[in-house]
């Protein structure tokens, strides 16, 4: 059994890779693909490229390809839950996205028309990220994380959403995508994201700061949930 692994930049899988066995690298429109062992595992680790389009295509490469038994994305993300800190992992309930509006033809704000209303993870593998992460001490929660393509540095649009999502806890760039995805392939699904920044005029300079630190606590749960899964 496969386990897939994404992270949209170099910085998301680069400890990933560094910890690798026996890796075989294939190169496809523009994403990269590492298939080898990790942590006893067997493993194909995709850096998919920022954004919705760049997640969906490279996922759906890799699920043709690989048919993998879970996929796990993990990376960085902006937090909305203002108990946060930068750091903290969110670990996906269900994932939506925030830049959908099909409203007028009565579906949900945030729904793809003919698609759910919402992408709800793998309840096995969002308990083994809940396990994982309160062993190793890390701080996690679990909740709603939004997918847009859009940085979430301005106000106004941060309020807007807050009014249209029930308790959202971070947002990023390519879950959403990922999970619609593995949807469609009937494929289970988690994702982990460790907080870069917290939403708002300042998180363009506290993305900058601590991507490199969301990204280590993020490998660092996915590296621990590896030798809990089947």
């Amino acid at each position: 059994m496969t386990i897939a692994i994404i992270g949209a930049m170099e910085e998301e899988v680069e400890l990933l890779y560094s910890q690798m066995e026996e890796v075989t690298e294939t190169n496809r429109a523009g994403s990269s693909f590492y298939e080898g062992r990790l942590k006893g595992k067997d493993v194909v680790l995709l850096r998919s490229g920022i954004g919705k389009v760049n997640a969906a295509l490279s996922t759906t490469l890799l699920l043709e390809k690989y048919a993998p038994s879970a996929v796990i994305n993990t990376g960085s993300a902006g937090g909305f839950n203002q108990a946060l800190s930068v750091g903290d992992i969110v670990i996906s309930d269900e994932v939506r996205y925030n830049d959908v509006d099909a409203t007028a033809f009565g579906y949900a704000y945030g729904q793809v028309p003919q698609m759910p209303e919402a992408y709800l993870s793998d309840s096995g593998l969002v308990q083994v990220a809940k396990e994982a992460a309160a062993e190793s001490g890390l701080t996690a929660g679990s909740g709603l994380i939004l997918s847009g393509d859009s940085f979430m540095s301005d106000e106004n649009r941060i309020a807007e959403i807050r009014e249209k999502f029930e308790d959202p806890q971070c947002a990023e760039m390519e879950a959403g995508a990922i999970a619609q995805v593995c949807y469609r392939f009937e494929t289970p699904f988690v994702v982990t994201r460790a907080l870069s920044d917290i939403a708002g005029g300042e998180a363009s300079v506290s993305f900058q700061s601590f991507l490199e630190k969301a990204a280590k606590e993020s490998a660092d749960l996915v590296m621990q949930m590896l030798p809990r899964l089947p």
